[in-house]
């Protein structure tokens, strides 16, 4: 076979690929359900867990990124996934004081994102995505009840999602995708009738719907 010949079929096998490539830039947006546990420790972030409890809110994902082909893309995010609210009646105040001492706390997270997303193609307009990277969050609290206290954190953290996207056409990808923030040592001290112990605030999920608009 001619070499003429050879590189003919080589571009009508790669065509398919070409073809379905969706290279460049994208801006995209997802919402749904926030949710993040919090507990409270014996004595600051150690010792038994006396009192814990889950809130949950609407979060919103702002992204934007560049796809390289077919199975990869970098991203950049600012997520904010609203307040939560938690109550606790800690079995032990922390501190070692006797009987149980009841507050709540509302909690305010939110930050950016970078992100690699790889991307398995499944059929000619299905795909897995699934990403990876690093959190950069705010975390913003106060006390409801039990005390007045007010405190903010910022700490660095990881990220991880997995989703499935359905391509509409040329410019327009749909998602649906599930991540989790995992917090590193987001601790606030609270003073606790009198006594000191910690709020600890654990991993941050969201379960979204999203869309992507490619250029």
């Amino acid at each position: 076979m001619s070499r003429s010949k050879l590189l003919a079929t080589a571009l009508l096998v790669c065509l398919p690929l070409i073809a379905h490539a969706h290279k460049g830039w994208y801006v995209g947006i997802d919402a749904g359900r926030a949710a993040a546990d919090a507990q409270i420790k014996d004595f600051l972030l150690v010792g038994d867990t006396t009192a814990e409890d889950t809130g949950s809110s609407t979060g919103i994902n702002l992204r934007g990124g560049y796809q390289f082909g077919r199975f990869f893309a970098l991203e950049l995010g600012a997520v904010d996934y609203g307040d939560f609210e938690y109550s606790f009646n800690p079995h032990d105040c922390p501190s070692g004081s006797d009987g149980s001492c009841p507050f709540s706390v509302s909690t305010s997270f939110r930050g950016f994102t970078a992100s690699m997303v790889g991307i398995v193609p499944l059929g000619d307009r299905w795909s897995l995505n699934l990403r990876a990277g690093m959190s950069e969050m705010q975390a913003d609290s106060r006390q409801l009840s039990g005390g007045d206290l007010k405190q903010s954190t910022r700490e660095a953290g990881l990220q991880f999602g997995v989703g499935v996207g359905f391509k509409l056409d040329e410019h327009w990808k749909f998602l649906f995708n599930y991540s989790t923030i995992e917090a590193l040592d987001f601790g606030f001290g609270w003073n606790l009738g009198g006594t000191f112990g910690v709020y600890d605030l654990g991993d941050t999920t969201l379960a979204s719907i999203g869309a992507n608009y490619h250029w």
